[in-house]
This record gives structure tokens, sequence and C-alpha cells, in this order.
């Protein structure tokens, strides 16, 4: 499983967290967005291409673009709009850690 510790660490509730993130996916350097506690992670893994880790489970490998679009689109967040193209674009894939409220974005 991949090692999240030396990964920065974004809030979502700070200012120009979008644009920060963005910046720092399209430089396709790793990421972890903490989530508001009432951000919606109900996905369906399979659907986006995600292996599951069953002893933490975190969603990992993601499609990133895909993944992120549909997270955009349930939870109303307009300004996550930028993100979901910034890993389209970066190829990048995502881990959806739910339990501790966390999108990890990554190579």
């Amino acid at each position: 499983m991949r090692d999240y510790d030396n990964m920065p660490v974004l809030n979502w509730q700070e200012d120009k967290a979008s644009q920060k993130a963005k910046a720092q996916i399209l430089h396709q350097e790793p990421l972890i967005m903490q989530m508001p506690d009432d951000f919606d992670f109900s996905v369906n893994g399979d659907q986006f291409g995600c292996m599951l880790q069953e002893d933490t489970g975190i969603l990992y490998n993601c499609n990133g673009g895909e993944i992120m679009q549909q997270l955009v689109t349930q939870n109303q967040l307009p300004a996550m709009e930028g993100i979901a193209e910034a890993c389209t674009e970066s190829n990048s894939q995502v881990d959806i850690d739910s339990a501790h409220k966390r999108i990890i974005v990554h190579d």
C-alpha cells in the first residue's frame, strides 16, 4: 500500500485551495486533500477502476479525472471542476480514504 506520510496535505477549506490543488496536480506532484466532514465519498469503485484495500477500506489507483468528476457532481462543488480537469490532463490516479475524509492524488 502507498505511504502517504511524505505527501503535502491541503485543507479544502483554506483560501484558494482549489487553485493550489490544481497547480500541484498539473506539476504531477502528489497531494492529499483534507475534505470537510460532510463531504460525500460514496462512489462505486469498480466504475472508476479502483482497487479496494480491504483492511483500511481505501479505494486506490482510481481513474483520477473520472472519479473526481463524480465527486464534483455529487457534492455540488463546482470549485473542484478544475481539479477534475487537472487529474485528467495529468493522467493522475486518486485514492479515496473516506474514513479519514481524504482524497489522495498521485501518479
